[in-house]
């Protein structure tokens, strides 16, 4: 009697039910996604990160040029540079005359350019030069 009722005990909890199966997969599944999810959002935030470095670095480019140039020489104006991968960045700048004091220009500088998705992004930088 003992060996029979230890045999119907391990006849019950041989293996897994297909609905346990199922369940497990499913929490496995929805985690999987979630990961995804996770992927995308990191690319993409890369992708932006790089896109606002490359206005950094345009926007400082064009700053640089401007201090470097004479002081009549500095107006306001506006270019494009494209980028290695295909963003076209707009620099746009303006100079006031004699501000913050006589004998000096303030140049303030906008980088905008237009993410992968449609979005619009821009990114400003202000400098002073004087005579």
């Amino acid at each position: 009697m003992r060996h029979i009722r230890k045999r119907k005990f391990f006849l019950k909890n041989r293996g897994f039910t297909l609905i346990e199966v199922m369940i497990a997969i499913l929490i496995l599944a929805v985690g999987m996604l979630a990961m995804a999810m996770l992927q995308v959002t990191a690319i993409r935030g890369g992708s932006f990160a790089n896109q606002m470095t490359q206005a950094s670095i345009y926007g400082q480019d064009k700053i640089e040029e401007l201090k470097n140039a004479t002081y009549a020489s500095v107006t306001n104006g506006s270019d494009t540079v494209t980028s290695g991968n295909g963003v076209i960045y707009t620099r746009n700048w303006t100079v006031a005359t004699d501000s913050p004091y006589t004998g000096s220009k303030t140049v303030n500088l906008t980088v905008s350019w237009t993410g992968p998705q449609g979005n619009s992004h821009s990114i400003q930088f202000s400098t002073i030069l004087h005579e």
